[in-house]
């Protein structure tokens, strides 16, 4: 078994989670990225709460933390390609992997072919590879594709889940405008358009998953009000009633085959008794049925991306979709023991 050499690319409420399941699977961690200045100089272990030191300080510099020569890198920074394409190439060139919870990449070939394509060669270039996971991977895909191969004939497959924007930090609970008026958050879309990425991604690698081919795509993005004044743990602060709570993102791919498939998220502020669920039917014959209460998508979301790590580092080189990637495992041995 060889042994795993990894860099923690964000250390914030996912990268610190991340950081932990890591370390308890055997990867030495080798390196830390972090944009706050609260975070950087400081050690991991008191970064992330781990509870004990690591001997691994928190460096704003990501070069310098890639010098150290990792296998692979795991990115939790930002939700957008156009974002991360700097930070996916800076790691792809140090001949690190990149996995990461940056939800565009599950499938980016119809939302941003141009950024995709040139990650895919500079990846092969490098000899590694890049790829993400998340909640998708099990829950919005893995979980569909396999109960699809229980249809003898598909009409339509419908999805929706629900997350609660608290759990991901206050850039999460901004970028799904928590707070805003109606009005407010009106006038953004019609500024500045609503990125597609996260459903549109999802059923992207859904449709290829089960060997469909999608010929069309339509997003849709409304808000979400507050009924009652409802405190945010992400902002610290009470989002008065009739103020956006969050967004319900929804697409719909109408596929050349002829199935087709819709997948609704809201993600928002939970008032009481609110959890996160997921929920999907297959339309056909026979009608099917899946449904998943109380899930923890904040902690499936980490738990995810590193039991993806092995499959990461064993893919060819270039840019590996979720639908390339092998049927998710459970990892009970140290993660080096599954790299060919």
């Amino acid at each position: 078994m060889r042994s795993l050499r990894a860099v923690v690319y964000g250390v914030g409420a996912m990268g610190s989670i991340i950081a932990r399941l890591m370390l308890e699977k055997g990867v030495e961690i080798v390196g830390a990225v972090a944009r706050s200045p609260q975070k950087v100089g400081r050690d991991l272990g008191e970064v992330a709460s781990l509870g004990f030191a690591t001997g691994v300080i928190v460096e704003s510099d990501a070069r310098r933390a890639l010098e150290a020569g990792a296998d692979i890198a795991v990115v939790s920074l930002a939700s957008y390609l156009s974002v991360m394409f700097d930070h996916f190439k800076l790691c792809l060139e140090h001949g690190a992997n990149v996995v990461t919870i940056e939800e565009e990449s599950i499938y980016p070939w119809g939302s941003a072919p141009e950024l995709a394509a040139r990650l895919d060669r500079i990846a092969k270039e490098n000899g590694v590879s890049i790829a993400a996971s998340g909640a998708q991977d099990v829950f919005w895909m893995n979980l569909v594709s396999t109960l699809a191969g229980a249809s003898h004939r598909i009409d339509a497959v419908s999805g929706r889940c629900t997350w609660n924007a608290d759990d991901y930090g206050p850039e999460v609970a901004k970028h799904v405008h928590v707070g805003n008026t109606p009005e407010e958050f009106e006038r953004h879309v019609a500024e500045h358009g609503w990125p597609d990425f996260v459903t549109r991604s999802t059923l992207e690698a859904l449709v290829a998953d089960v060997g469909l081919t999608a010929e069309s795509v339509k997003t849709a993005v409304v808000p979400v009000l507050a009924e009652a004044d409802t405190p945010s743990r992400g902002l610290d602060r009470v989002i008065s009633r009739g103020r956006v709570l969050g967004v319900v993102d929804s697409a719909t791919i109408a596929t050349r085959e002829g199935p087709t498939f819709s997948f609704e998220m809201a993600g928002s502020v939970y008032g009481p008794g609110e959890t996160d669920v997921n929920e999907w039917t297959i339309w056909g014959e026979p009608d099917l049925h899946l449904r998943n209460d109380r899930v923890p998508t904040r902690l499936i979301t980490c738990t995810s991306v590193v039991n993806r790590i092995p499959d990461v580092i064993n893919a060819e080189p270039g840019f590996v979709t979720l639908d390339r990637l092998p049927k998710p495992r459970y990892r009970a041995l140290p993660l080096g023991h599954y790299v060919s």
